[in-house]
């Protein structure tokens, strides 16, 4: 993704040709046939279409499937060469890094710890890291690259991204905004640069991830050094791109005055209770807690309780049919975590509020940097009128 190398010419794609691409990446591969019943489009028209994003290079020819009457069908997929895009997820020690071919599958991935993430140097390494990253990238994938999405909890993000010098940032000058890690992106590569919130960023990962089930109204709780919830309502993400659709987090908890649902949802206080142990955090999230395991079992006591209040308050305001946790726990401890906030809710919740299911996150803690890098997909071969897309907004310094 050197600046020297040229980017994709972007086609000028049509709603319908938009719409198609759309079906194949939350469903899969498909004959003409479903594409055409799926999308209720002609057969003739879905056929033509076909062939022009064969021709682009977008979409392929997958192996004959043989069925039990008539010719074997031949299903259509998106073309992993078909393009490129990069998400960079930014945490509060740790960011990840992820390059995605069309197909969404990760091509490369690198992790990069610092101190502070608003930091002048540490804009400039996430800067180099991505750079350095293309050395391993076919020469056929450099030329298809299509943009770069960036994710962080709101506050962060305001701090990274040159789009919100002007509602947020005022007093900012032009040499402090050009150093923004959004400004310092889109001037190195020459690619449009979209700004997201992790948690949508996340949100979306899951609508693509778990298409079957992508229209049910899912509440969608990640537990990491921050905590962050977004409400997907019937395969919709709703509000602005740079804000959470939930404001559970920062839900008063009854009986302690100015406690909220995001200080015991987070790592925070786990974090610090085995760090004054005298132990490494990350070495106890790997061994399940064993050195720690009374300050663990006490933090995700305190934590059940906040998010069950939370789940609450979610399910008497709309009718909310799923719970999805995502969490860097290991799987052990998320699936103890899980069952015991199913419990809780099961138990505590009235009857005249719907009680979810409540599961694990399929995809695991790399559905915010995994959701970020699909972002650069959606912006420029989504559906025109977009449900799960219509979060992202290209940054005011990238290039056209």
């Amino acid at each position: 993704m050197s600046a020297a190398t040229s980017h994709f010419n972007l086609p000028d794609l049509r709603a319908s040709e938009r719409a198609l691409l759309h079906l194949l990446r939350l469903k899969g591969a498909l004959s003409k046939a479903e594409l055409a019943r799926l999308s209720n489009m002609s057969a003739q028209g879905v056929s033509i279409i076909v062939e022009r994003l064969l021709d682009l290079g977008l979409v392929r020819k997958g192996s004959k499937k043989r069925g039990r009457v008539g010719q074997p069908s031949t299903p259509i997929e998106l073309n992993p060469e078909g393009a490129i895009s990069l998400g960079i997820f930014i945490g509060s020690k740790t960011a990840q890094l992820i390059i995605v071919d069309f197909a969404g599958d990760i091509v490369l991935e690198r992790q990069v710890d610092y101190d502070d993430p608003r930091s002048d140097a540490t804009s400039q390494k996430l800067v180099d890291v991505a750079d350095a990253m293309v050395g391993g990238i076919d020469e056929r994938l450099l030329n298809r690259r299509v943009g770069i999405c960036v994710s962080a909890h709101a506050s962060l993000l305001r701090s990274l991204s040159y789009a919100y010098r002007n509602r947020h940032d005022d007093q900012a000058t032009g040499a402090e905004t050009e150093k923004r890690l959004a400004s310092r992106l889109s001037k190195h590569f020459a690619l449009p640069v979209y700004c997201v919130n992790d948690i949508k960023a996340a949100c979306l990962a899951q609508i693509v991830s778990d298409a079957e089930k992508g229209a049910m109204t899912t509440l969608y709780l990640d537990i990491g050094e921050t905590f962050g919830s977004g409400l997907i309502l019937e395969g919709r993400l709703i509000g602005s791109e740079d804000q959470l659709s939930s404001g559970l987090h920062a839900l008063p908890v009854f009986g302690l005055q100015g406690a909220r649902v995001e200080d015991f949802a987070s790592f925070k206080l786990l974090r610090n209770g085995v760090k004054d142990a005298g132990f490494g955090f990350n070495d106890q999230i790997s061994n399940g807690f064993t050195d720690t395991r009374t300050i663990f079992e006490d933090w995700r006591k305190e934590a059940i309780s906040a998010l069950a209040l939370a789940v609450r308050a979610a399910g008497a305001t709309v009718s909310v049919e799923r719970v999805l946790v995502a969490s860097r726990l290991n799987s052990n401890d998320t699936i103890e975590f899980v069952n015991e906030l199913r419990f809780a809710v099961e138990t505590n919740t009235c009857a005249d509020i719907r009680t979810p299911e409540i599961s694990d996150c399929a995809i695991g803690p790399n559905a915010r940097a995994w959701g970020t890098a699909i972002v650069p997909f959606f912006k420029a071969f989504g559906p025109s009128e977009l449900n799960v897309t219509g979060l992202v907004r290209q940054s005011r310094s990238a290039v056209a």
